[in-house]
């Protein structure tokens, strides 16, 4: 009987290739469990670069839409000059955003001294709001006038351009200016 108390005794104890085995486990299902943890903060920052994508390109979108039709008078000291605000013409003044100017030859918008994109950015800043604006301009490199970047693309090495709005093609309308974000 001896023999068979401690037969059944050894039958209920672990052994230390099980041990090693089930510690092998756990150890990699916590390595993954911590990786994936880790990229939630990576991933959250990529969606809200998205985000920020699409509402620069839905406020693009509605600019040309509130811009297009009707006439501009850009010289208050010259109201018998007025330009016809087709298609075209909102299209140059998009894409020379920082030559133009609205209120007279003499009082030069500020994004004349900007680059061509943040110069776009404030050409649509009435359809962001004020809190959207204020943070992607301030966050954006000052030294490079191309890009536009948020507080969380700075993180993650993205950056927005806003692309050139190009001409159409043969028979095609032309499209609206496409939001880019990189890389």
């Amino acid at each position: 009987m001896i023999t068979k108390l401690s037969v059944s005794r050894a039958n209920k104890a672990f052994s230390l290739v099980e041990l090693l085995l089930v510690l092998a486990i756990i150890s990699i299902m916590a390595a993954l469990v911590i990786n994936s943890f880790s990229n939630a903060a990576q991933d959250s920052r990529n969606v809200m670069a998205r985000q920020q994508q699409a509402t620069l390109q839905s406020a693009i979108n509605n600019w040309i839409s509130g811009q297009v039709g009707g006439f501009e008078v850009p010289d208050a000291n010259n109201p018998s000059r007025r330009y016809e605000r087709t298609v075209g013409y909102v299209r140059n003044k998009y894409n020379y955003a920082t030559n133009y100017w609205t209120d007279s030859p003499s009082n030069p918008r500020e994004s004349r001294s900007n680059g061509d994109i943040v110069g776009r950015l404030e050409l649509i800043k009435d359809y962001l709001d004020d809190d959207t604006y204020r943070h992607l301009a301030d966050s954006s490199p000052g030294s490079d006038f191309t890009k536009i970047q948020s507080g969380a693309m700075a993180k993650t090495g993205q950056h927005i351009e806003l692309s050139a709005w190009s001409l159409p093609g043969a028979g095609k309308r032309s499209p609206y200016p496409k939001v880019e974000l990189y890389p």
